[in-house]
């Protein structure tokens, strides 16, 4: 994996992937909402973004990116080697925001922009409920329409499945550490 495009609803666990993948391979992590809020939860504009996300991809041969922003998908699925969709059911996912919002209840995140704690917002929690129903069909068809043809599409339907693909990933990742030790 040299640059990683990751996808999906809030709580979903795009965050946690993106970090495990990032220690596994060694690439830079970086986040989306990061990239979009500024301290006090200000939004950077739509150019601003998508001039933030360029100038990482420009700036960056290999990375982790995670987070939809769906106007700054096809200038990185465009230079994905992976694009990860976490289309987790509803329960799922709803169950870890609300534990995510219970536990880091006003402080930062670490893969929350600075000046940004985590706080109750009634939009957003209506957001993260609608996504299956009004959001996920229409960013599959974002990622469907930018997927590179160097671009390695992998969907994940729970996260028993990215688990167990994380374990392969590994072992396949030690046994080429081993072999390239032993060769040394």
């Amino acid at each position: 994996m040299e640059r990683v495009t990751i996808v999906g609803p809030s709580g979903s666990g795009k965050s946690t992937l993106a970090r495990e993948l990032g220690k596994t391979f060694g690439l830079p992590v970086f986040h989306m909402d990061q990239l979009f809020f500024k301290p006090g939860w200000v939004e950077r504009t739509r150019p601003e973004l998508k001039e933030a996300v360029n100038k990482l991809i420009l700036e960056n041969e290999h990375w982790v990116i995670e987070g939809n922003y769906s106007q700054t998908l096809p200038s990185r699925m465009a230079q994905s080697t992976h694009v990860i969709f976490l289309d987790y059911p509803r329960h799922i996912y709803v169950y870890r925001v609300v534990k995510r919002l219970l536990m880091t209840y006003g402080r930062v995140r670490e893969d929350m922009a600075p000046g940004c704690p985590e706080r109750i917002d009634t939009a957003f929690l209506t957001y993260v409920w609608a996504f299956k129903s009004k959001r996920r069909d229409k960013l599959m068809a974002i990622v469907q329409s930018n997927l590179s043809d160097q671009s390695e599409l992998i969907i994940f339907k729970h996260p028993s499945e990215c688990e167990h693909y994380i374990k392969g990933l590994r072992k396949c990742d030690i046994k080429k550490r081993n072999e390239t030790n032993a060769t040394s």
